[in-house]
């Protein structure tokens, strides 16, 4: 329960980042603007693959409850 709450709190965190980024303008770098630029080179896109397999691992896979 309490690392179900910390991924939680860490998606809405990063939601949190981007709105405000997105209202700030061009000072502060969103996550889309980060992504984008990783996914424009070869170890940036293996990166991001990591990334997506970890939390896809990690959120659904062992902190999901059984049906």
């Amino acid at each position: 329960m309490a690392v179900t709450v910390a991924w939680l709190a860490l998606a809405l965190a990063a939601i949190a980042w981007e709105i405000s980024c997105r209202r700030a303008g061009p000072r502060w770098t969103s996550l889309t603007a980060m992504g984008s630029a990783l996914w424009g080179r070869l170890p940036g896109r293996l990166a991001l693959i990591a990334l997506w397999a970890f939390v896809g691992w990690h959120v659904f896979a062992r902190y999901t409850l059984p049906g």
